[in-house]
């Protein structure tokens, strides 16, 4: 059966990613060059699924004014506001009109899969008799998981929550569906769980108690992952990066005497790259910026529109938002700066610990462990950093926030504030050292 019509679930504040989400919602972080959301709506429609409905609710009118009706994607996108956030099935029943009686794709917006893993679900769909399906995913740790179980044929058995161990496999729900009408009769039977919500796998477990086939498609060949922490952004535009496999460097772009390009590099259009400059790829240039002179670019970045990496500056694997200026004498390693920052000469983000350890950071108030030896800063819109700030690893910076000079950033600093060292001079005496040497 063919399936031509699919469902994003975007609505979500995203209060992991902060502070990037502070301005934006989370579907248009920049990922690669592009929103998050648009990767995913590209890959829908080089499956031929060109209805889709957006479930919305943070920041809605700024994905709709990005998307409108689709039509410059090549998709037909309509709209619902998610108003009341009660749990995934209660999202998913918000669909119930669009679907009609056609089945559809269900995906979460914060998440980032290859245009293969959608390829074989909906082959596996439209070629086979099933009711529903669900992707799975091999996960190392199952405890942290939903985790399904399966028959002998390779269907649903069951969903068990973060098991206590991996006695029922390590398959992990991976967040893509397909299903028909059925899935509606599941949301209405569905209660609340213990978080007070109504729970899609809940739904989806009464399918399976009612004997409806929904099969489990292992999608562990192909990347997936969740875009749910800083990190995961800068680990997913690694992978988009290092899939690159031609130079795009649009015929506008002014590249003066002594640069050098190694690698697969993307730049956009009216670009200068001045005198000295050196770029290592993969990474990706956008439209109107001005590089150097004398900056050096390393694999893995992702440089924004109107963007300015002045003289001398060092760029390795981070996300440069649009209309960001990193002026002389920087280092930004493995870190996010979002639009309209402004840094200050001589700013650096330490990006290692000096005892070499996994990183740690301050999510929602609580220490989460990366797995990273490696990130730096997260910095929010419309920061503006003075000289010589240094940054040290996993720290983030605010949305609006005003850094003075001399600094040395060791925790988060919240959106709106204002931080300076008030420097005491004491007074300077004059003397007449011509006198004194002569005594």
């Amino acid at each position: 059966m063919k399936i031509s019509k699919g469902c994003i679930l975007a609505a979500g504040k995203g209060t992991r990613l902060l502070p990037l989400t502070e301005t934006k919602p989370k579907p248009l972080i920049p990922i690669a060059g592009r929103p998050l959301l648009q990767h995913s709506i590209e890959m829908f429609r080089k499956n031929n699924i060109t209805k889709i409905l957006l479930i919305v609710g943070h920041y809605k009118e700024k994905i709709r004014d990005f998307f409108r009706n689709g039509e410059d994607f090549g998709v037909e996108i309509s709209y619902i506001e998610q108003k009341e956030f009660l749990g995934t099935a209660h999202a998913t029943n918000l669909s119930k009109d669009f679907s009609g009686q056609d089945p559809f794709l269900l995906f979460y917006g914060d998440q980032y899969m290859d245009s293969q893993i959608f390829k074989k679900i909906v082959s596996e769909f439209s070629t086979n008799r099933y009711d529903g399906l669900i992707s799975a995913k091999y996960m190392q740790d199952p405890k942290k998981w939903g985790i399904l179980k399966s028959n002998s044929e390779g269907l649903l058995e069951k969903i068990i929550e973060k098991p206590p161990d991996d006695r029922y496999g390590n398959l992990a729900n991976a967040g893509v569906y397909i299903f028909n009408q059925d899935i509606f009769e599941g949301i209405a039977n569905t209660e609340k769980s213990i978080r007070g919500e109504y729970e899609l796998t809940d739904s989806i477990q009464y399918l399976v108690d009612k004997k409806k086939k929904i099969k489990i498609v292992d999608i562990s060949d192909y990347y997936w992952n969740g875009v749910g922490y800083p990190w995961q952004i800068l680990e997913t535009n690694n992978h988009i990066i290092s899939e690159m496999d031609s130079n795009l460097i649009h015929n506008s772009v002014l590249i003066e005497n002594s640069v050098t390009i190694h690698g697969t590099v993307e730049i956009g259009e009216n670009t200068v790259i001045k005198s000295g400059t050196y770029i290592e790829g993969p990474l990706i240039i956008g439209n109107n910026c001005v590089i150097g002179p004398n900056a050096y670019l390393r694999p893995y970045s992702t440089i924004g529109d109107n963007c300015k990496i002045g003289n001398s500056s060092e760029i390795k694997a981070s996300i440069i938002m649009n209309h960001t200026a990193v002026p002389h004498l920087s280092y930004i390693g493995d870190s996010i700066i979002g639009e309209h920052v402004n840094l200050g000469c001589g700013t650096v983000t330490a990006n290692v610990r000096l005892d070499k350890k996994n990183i740690s950071m301050e999510i929602k108030g609580k220490l989460v462990e990366t797995h990273k030896r490696k990130l730096g800063a997260i910095i929010g819109d419309y920061a503006s950093l003075g000289i010589n700030v240094n940054i040290m690893p996993g720290k983030c910076i605010g949305s609006y926030c005003e850094i003075g000079s001399n600094i040395i950033i060791s925790q988060n600093i919240p959106a709106n504030s204002l931080l300076y060292v008030k420097q005491e001079q004491k007074e300077i005496l004059k003397r007449n050292l011509k006198k004194k040497l002569t005594q």
